[in-house]
Order: C-alpha cells, then structure tokens, then sequence
C-alpha cells in the first residue's frame, strides 16, 4: 500500500510539473513566434491602441541593431487596421506587413493549407487564420478586399483598399491574434502612410530568450532617446505572461499536496511496521541490541518502501509523459486552452527535484515513528499482544 502510495505521489508530480511547464513553453513559443523576442515600437504608442507609425529615415538603424551581440533577425513590420470585406460579411482586423526577409518558420509550422508567401516572387500575397477564412468563407486562392483609411498630413483622410491573394491559412491557436491578424507584404501597406512613414516597429528574434534583458538594454542604449520604447515581448505582453507565471502557483500545490500524503503515508507505514513488531524489539533489547541498531531495521525498510515507490512511480510518470509527447492521446479543446492536445516538457530538474525531493522528506519523515523505538522496555514489548 505503501509503496502504490509513493508511486502514484511521485508520478503525479512528474506529470504536474512536465505539463505545466510544456503548456508555458508551448504558449511562450506561440507568442514568440508571431512577435519576436523583443519589440521596438514608437514611445507614443499606449496599451490597446492603434500602432503610430515611425519615420522611414529610422529605419536605417536596424543594421546598427542587427549587430548586437546575440540577436538573429532584424524585421520591420507594419500593422494598420482595416476593414475585410467578402460576400456577405464584413469585419475590422489588422494587416500586418512585412519584408522578404522576415522569419516564416512558426506559420510554416502552423499551416492549415496552401503556402507561405513569397514576396521574392510576388508581393501581391496574404495569409489568414483558420477562424477568419471560416468567418468569412474565404480560402486558398481567393482575393482579400482589405480597406484602409489613408492618413494625410493635410486633408480628410481617404477610403483605399488593396486586394491580395490568400496563399495559405494558418491556425496558431492564440483566438486574439487568429480572429484579427492578416499577414500581407509591407510594400502594400506603407501605400495608407504619408511618404515620410513607413514602418511602426522592428521584431527582433534572439538566439537565446535568456540574454533578452541584457539585449534589450544594449539596444536601447544604440536608439536615440525620447523616440522608441523597447520591451521584451514577455513585457509586450503581460496579461499573456502573467497568466501563465499563475500555474506555478497550482504546481507548488499539487507538490505540496503530494509531498504531504507521501510522508504521510510513509509515517504510517513504519508505524504500523513498529506495531506489528513490538515483540521482536523486545527480543532484540532483551538480547542486549541497541536502539540505534533496531532503529536503523525499520528505517532501512522504510526507505526501501521508498526508493521501490519511487522507481514505479519515475516508470509511471515518466512513461505516460512519453507517449504523450509522441501520441498526444489527451486531447483539449483549442478555443479554451489555446492549444488542441496536452503539451509535455520533460527537463532534467524535474526528475532531480521529484527523486531527491521526495527521499529527502521521506527520510527526515521516518525519524518522527522511530524514535518511539528508544521509548519501548524490553519487558512490556515482550507482553505486547
């Protein structure tokens, strides 16, 4: 009973922490691969609002940026709301342009149908999500009526539109950029700025996230002050980010949890052990053993207890986070979880951590009962019945 105990308390640790952290990396890679690990964006812009876009004589400067030390890609981008128009149905989304040079491999990876655009040979391309081609029956092949309302330094502002080809449908799961987000070469829409503007932030993709603070800062010192505002994207997106920092607070519980009806049970194990072998220890002292001796009995069984739980348990757990990483059999409903299976991240801490965590308590846990062992006579154990 014991040794079931463990084994099902460890598993369920392997199994809380591999999904837990698969779930954040798999968002984080998600958000990551439409933004870019750093984004630098015009001071003027605020929270929720439309995008201002900065002078083309900036962007010159993103060959200065692009040499900083750890940074792969250099993207200027450009995103202006529009209105889509198809047959029957009309909605407000945001078109997204960008350069030949930009990074296609997460939209490669999330790919429903068609393909990725390429503007070497044809910049009149677009890509949409799954959830607007259904919403307003487009597909593969079909011209997107896209209107923008081009801004004019002096004048009232003029209805435009541009019609590109739909080349492919992506779906990356995250319901706020698929419902909004049109991916379209940035040539068409610098058309809706006045000539003197032509971009409204650079993403910049690192090699590794970890320096992205040490860059960020780097960067900002290459920038001239009081124009650009630069933030990793886990700061660009602090609702998204904070959301997902809250599970680490159900994984302290449920380790907690675990860790508390392991000792239990392992407490209550050696307990019973010592009951059940009252008598024998009253042989054994009668015999002249000491405490220490007898102690170390039941505490080596107890630990074997233990260790054999824990073995299970590491084949458990670890085994069913294997097949799902390789079948994905537990599936989940993508409008709620952002992604359509359970996602596994199986790291190194994580075996440490639930082994030598787990044997650590348990072994400071098993001194508690047999300590009673020193409290026990020879001549009452020996009666005990």
């Amino acid at each position: 009973m014991a040794i079931v105990a463990v084994a099902l308390g460890s598993s369920v640790m392997f199994i809380a922490l591999a999904t837990v952290s698969g779930f954040q990396n798999g968002i984080k890679e998600k958000v990551i691969g439409i933004q870019g690990h750093i984004i630098v964006d015009n001071l003027l812009n605020t929270e929720g609002s439309v995008p201002t876009p900065l002078a083309h004589k900036f962007e010159k400067l993103s060959n200065s940026i692009f040499q900083t030390s750890g940074i792969l890609n250099v993207s200027a981008c450009l995103i202006r709301p529009c209105i889509v128009r198809s047959e029957g149905e009309i909605d407000g989304m945001l078109a997204k342009g960008v350069d030949r040079n930009y990074n296609f491999d997460f939209f490669k990876r999330n790919l429903v149908s068609g393909k990725i655009p390429d503007f070497d040979k044809d910049t009149n391309q677009a890509i949409i999500s799954e959830a607007t081609s259904k919403r307003l029956n487009l597909k593969v092949g079909d011209k997107l009526q896209a209107i923008f309302f081009k801004e004019e330094i002096e004048g009232p502002q003029m209805a435009r539109a541009i019609v590109p080809v739909i080349c492919g449908i992506f779906a990356t799961g995250l319901e706020e950029y698929d419902k909004s987000l049109v991916i379209t070469y940035r040539g068409l829409l610098r058309k809706m700025l006045p000539k003197n503007e032509s971009f409204t932030q650079w993403e910049i993709v690192l090699k590794d996230y970890n320096q992205a603070e040490a860059i960020k800062t780097s960067i900002e010192q290459k920038l001239p002050a009081g124009v650009f505002s630069v933030n990793t994207v886990q700061r660009y997106n602090r609702q998204i980010f904070d959301w997902l920092g809250l599970l680490d607070t159900n994984v302290i519980i449920i380790l907690a949890l675990m860790t508390l009806i392991t000792s239990i049970t392992m407490c209550t194990t050696l307990l019973i052990l010592i009951t059940e072998r009252t008598q024998m220890v009253g042989v054994l002292k009668a015999l002249g053993a000491a405490n220490q001796s007898i102690r170390s009995i039941f505490i080596y069984q107890a630990i074997f207890i233990a260790a054999t739980g824990l073995a299970l348990g590491n084949i458990l757990g670890l085994g069913v986070c294997f097949l799902q990483q390789k079948y994905a059999f537990i599936r989940l409903p993508v409008e709620t979880y952002y992604v359509n299976h359970v996602l596994i991240d199986i790291e190194a801490w994580h075996v440490l951590v639930v082994n030598l965590g787990t044997l650590a308590i348990c072994f400071v846990v098993l001194f508690l009962p047999a300590m009673i062992i020193s409290k026990l006579t020879a001549v009452k154990t020996m009666r005990f019945q």
